[in-house]
């Protein structure tokens, strides 16, 4: 750990940084990729052209930084990252590159104030927080067991869950035959296709939408109409401004431009039953509660595609016979995906509600922050969220517009954050800002 005049010297240093931080980030990535390109088959193309991805990591080693002292408090924000290196097979010799690159470009910003104190200072700081984010990565790989690396998936059944066929679903089956791992609802695969025309890997994340089974996964995925860098895909969404874009476009030359949604368009278009894709172990921090033997109301809300993991926490729910109240709120721009099998569900279990409702945020093609959510919430009555329960767990899931509103909604009605756990198909700003 630092002393108590090294924390001094790297907090002195981080207003200037924190000014600097678009620039930081863009010149650090460019500078890496051009030593080591091989790291762009790491990377998600579209979060670094839009320097959603660069950003991300600057804000966390400053947020790292500033909380030095009390890094407790970033423990769930670590947790998340440590999840998705696992999914991405990251290992320990990445950091060292990345720490070299990092505070180089921390010294290109700061100057002359980059003395060899303050250097050392920042290197034991960065090593504190890779240290930390290796050793749970590698007690991750251990839970992962045999499975460390990409294994390959055949496409056992594609199914449109949308009138449209705008939102698919595909259920897949291990070629090697091997009984698949359990995983927790909630949780998310790291996918790699080829796609023509790109030079290295494609590879995003998509939330499995199905309980656990020992023979096959499903994952459910949304087509990207691509008009406009404000809107993108299944973990590929986001809301960029044109200046992020412009300073992405100018600053990192390195990375090949691609359009929005060019996994998920080419696997409802290019991918059928009887294809290949490559898979990584099932990771990520947001998952049903294992203790599932409970009488907490479960709440689950979610908006379009991003239904898919409390879908799995459904199943899961129904399959396992818990009886623990529950509700399902959903919000959909069109019709809704998994409707018919929701309300189906519910017929069953009289300790079920439901609310379904159109909004045209639900989906991530949002181009003004100017709209809001509010009259879709205060439609919600107190027994639809199970307010008078204060034990009630929530689940939310949604475009990042829409998981502040729920946010600020629920915190109004006093739910303790504590008790709500959020998912949102994005790198950065919601994830960086909440717990």
């Amino acid at each position: 750990m630092l002393n108590s005049q090294e924390t001094k010297l790297v907090k002195d240093t981080l207003p200037a940084l924190r000014q600097h931080g678009e620039h930081i980030s863009t010149v650090f990535y460019k500078t890496m990729l051009r030593d080591h390109p091989d790291l762009h088959n790491y990377f998600n193309n579209v979060n670094m052209h839009t320097g959603k991805q660069p950003r991300a990591l600057t804000s966390l080693i400053l947020a790292f930084a500033s909380n030095i002292v009390n890094i407790s408090e970033l423990t769930p924000k670590l947790e998340r990252v440590a999840q998705k290196h696992a999914s991405l097979n990251i290992q320990p010799e990445q950091y060292e590159i990345v720490g070299k690159y990092l505070l180089r470009a921390f010294s290109a910003v700061l100057g002359p104030s980059m003395t060899p104190d303050v250097k050392l200072a920042w290197t034991k700081a960065y090593w504190v927080m890779a240290k930390m984010l290796t050793g749970r990565e590698a007690h991750i790989y251990r839970e992962f067991e045999a499975w460390k690396a990409w294994r390959k998936f055949m496409i056992y059944d594609k199914k449109s869950e949308t009138i449209g066929g705008s939102i698919v679903s595909f259920t897949l089956k291990p070629v090697d035959g091997k009984a698949l791992p359990i995983f927790l609802p909630g949780q998310y695969i790291t996918l790699r296709i080829t796609v023509p025309g790109m030079k290295y890997a494609q590879l995003r994340q998509y939330s499995l939408s199905d309980a656990p089974s020992p023979d096959h996964y499903r994952i459910t995925v949304k087509r990207d109409q691509g008009t406009n860098w404000d809107y993108l895909s299944p973990r590929d969404d986001m809301t960029v401004s044109s200046a992020a874009s412009s300073a992405s476009d100018s600053s990192i030359g390195s990375v090949q431009p691609c359009r929005p949604g060019i996994v998920s368009n080419s696997l409802i278009d290019e991918f059928h039953e009887g294809d290949t894709l490559e898979l990584t172990h099932p990771s990520g921090a947001f998952h049903l509660n294992p203790n599932l033997d409970t009488s907490m109301p479960l709440v689950l809300i979610s908006a379009g595609v991003c239904v898919a993991p409390l879908m799995s926490i459904l199943n899961t729910v129904v399959e396992k016979r818990i009886t623990r109240p529950l509700s399902w709120i959903q919000a959909s721009r069109h019709d809704a995906p998994f409707q018919a099998h929701v309300e189906k569900i519910a017929k069953k279990h009289p300790n079920m509600r439901t609310k379904f409702f159109k909004s045209r945020l639900s989906d991530s093609d949002v181009l003004s922050y100017t709209s809001t959510f509010d009259n879709d919430f205060l439609s919600l009555t107190a027994e639809d969220l199970y307010l008078s329960n204060r034990m009630s767990e929530y689940y939310v899931c949604g475009p990042e517009k829409f998981m502040i509103q729920a946010s600020n909604h629920l915190q109004r009605y006093g739910v303790h954050q504590d008790r709500v756990q959020f998912e949102i198909f994005s790198v950065g700003s919601f994830e960086m800002a909440h717990d």
